[in-house]
């Protein structure tokens, strides 16, 4: 996938506007600065939300090491396909300092709020685009069979949720003799406190859940304000319809091209043809496609830097531990 994105990227620049390009490169560079300061923002914001939605565990853990997790696993989900290894990270960062169930409903929590709020957007944003706009066949085709797609599978989310998500898929992985029947009633009763947390999403919202729930809807109206600061400027006049349809037809774009790592051409591709609709031109479409690139390289950056940092603190706190608990059980070696 990576091969065919670079080659799509590669066939697609061929017909840039080499002096536009420069033109709007050189006119984002004086707001980039501001950009990634809005990113650095958003981290800042679900790391609030994710804390939020442990509690009310989360008192058991610092605020800064939760955004230690939340910006490196969303540096891991920069660089992998589907983007969703990062969660794994996350788990991996916080399950030292905090009960491994409360994390993983937290987690799942966070994704699948952050999922509903994308998706009302979508659900609301994309027919309004098809009525002002006229979208060609073929991308008009790819917007339907998104739509097709994810409106039963938000159904049957929702409805996984309501039942149980984890002992869901912990009976489904059963029933094809993936797991043993000993191991499936172990797990579900590890993870009946992880069904139970999530489904607050849906019904008898505790405090944390709601509160998390309004710091996500903040991280996004953020993230919105970086996406439009960096479209106005590259000199694309900020209009309702562009809005609307970046928020929209933009999001499924973002969402389809995820299959490849940072969404290499296809996510160009896709911009390249929407920015086009919108009132802008296709190449600017296609620079705010590479810009939006190398900004959530540049926040990846910092996130693999504060993993190491995190990874190299608890490799020296756990090596003091075992040198304490070896002086306390041999004297001699404490001499």
């Amino acid at each position: 996938m990576v091969v065919f994105g670079v080659g799509a990227l590669i066939w697609m620049i061929r017909n840039f506007d080499w002096n536009e390009l420069r033109t709007a490169v050189a006119g984002a560079g004086a707001c980039f600065a501001i950009i990634i300061g809005l990113d650095l923002g958003t981290v800042l914001l679900d790391a609030k939300a994710l804390q939020t939605f442990m509690r009310p565990e989360a008192r058991m853990i610092s605020y800064w090491r939760v955004v230690a997790a939340q910006i490196s696993g969303r540096a891991v989900n920069v660089v992998t396909p589907f983007g969703a290894l990062g969660e794994a990270t996350k788990l991996a960062l916080l399950v030292t300092r905090v009960p491994r169930a409360r994390v993983l409903s937290a987690i799942v929590l966070f994704n699948l709020a952050g999922l509903y709020l994308s998706v009302v957007v979508v659900l609301i944003g994309t027919p309004i685009t098809l009525l002002l706009i006229d979208l060609p066949s073929s991308l008009k085709t790819t917007v339907e069979i998104g739509l097709a797609v994810l409106v039963p599978l938000m159904i049957a989310l929702g409805v996984i949720v309501h039942r149980g998500a984890s002992s869901t898929i912990t009976t489904l992985l059963h029933r094809v003799h993936l797991v043993s029947q000993a191991r499936l009633d172990t797990w579900q009763d590890r993870l009946r406190d992880v069904d139970r947390h999530i489904r607050e999403l849906h019904k008898d919202r505790s405090a944390g859940t709601w509160h998390g729930i309004l710091w996500i809807l903040a991280s996004r109206l953020v993230s919105w304000v970086s996406m439009m600061t960096l479209i106005g400027a590259v000199g694309v006049a900020i209009t309702p319809t562009l809005v609307i349809g970046i928020l929209s037809v933009g999001t499924l774009i973002s969402w389809i091209a995820s299959i490849v790592p940072l969404g290499m051409g296809v996510a160009d591709g896709g911009n390249y043809a929407l920015f086009n609709l919108l009132g802008a031109s296709g190449p600017q479409g296609a620079v705010v496609t590479m810009l939006n690139r190398a900004r959530s390289l540049l926040v990846a950056l910092v996130g693999f830097l504060v993993m190491a940092i995190i990874h190299t603190l608890d490799r020296v706190a756990l090596g003091r531990l075992h040198r304490k608990l070896r002086e306390r059980k041999d004297p001699a070696y404490a001499r």
